[in-house]
């Protein structure tokens, strides 16, 4: 089993708060992140990944109180937010997600990685 990448392409890290979402994040734009924190050596460990297909900034609202710090990327529409939130839960299996991303109501989108369907909410 090859280790998990160190490079998860994210913009980061970042105190999760909202006057640093405001600072770092568009409102209105999708989007990828990752939560986690900082270890002793300096290194972010990411313990969840998500999406937003509309809301990047809003939807890190939401998890203010659950981790210390956050790592995102925009992107251009929603279904790249969907397969980049796939790719990190692939490369990194975070602790706190415990199911696989399940697509948007009314998509016919799979994974890239695992090619899974039946992924609904």
């Amino acid at each position: 089993m090859r280790p998990p990448p160190t490079d998860a392409g994210l913009q980061g890290p970042f105190l999760l708060s909202t006057d640093t979402i405001n600072d770092e994040v568009v409102e209105g734009r999708s989007g990828a992140y990752a939560l986690g924190y900082i270890d002793n050596f300096g290194r972010f460990c990411i313990t969840y990944v998500g999406s937003s297909p509309s809301d990047l900034n809003a939807r890190l609202k939401d998890h203010i109180g659950t981790a210390q710090y956050f790592k995102f990327r925009h992107l251009p529409t929603d279904r790249v937010a969907f397969e980049k939130e796939c790719e990190l839960f692939h490369d990194f299996r975070p602790s706190g997600n415990f199911l696989h991303p399940t697509r948007p109501d009314g998509s016919n989108w799979t994974c890239p990685r695992c090619r899974t369907v039946a992924l609904t909410r």
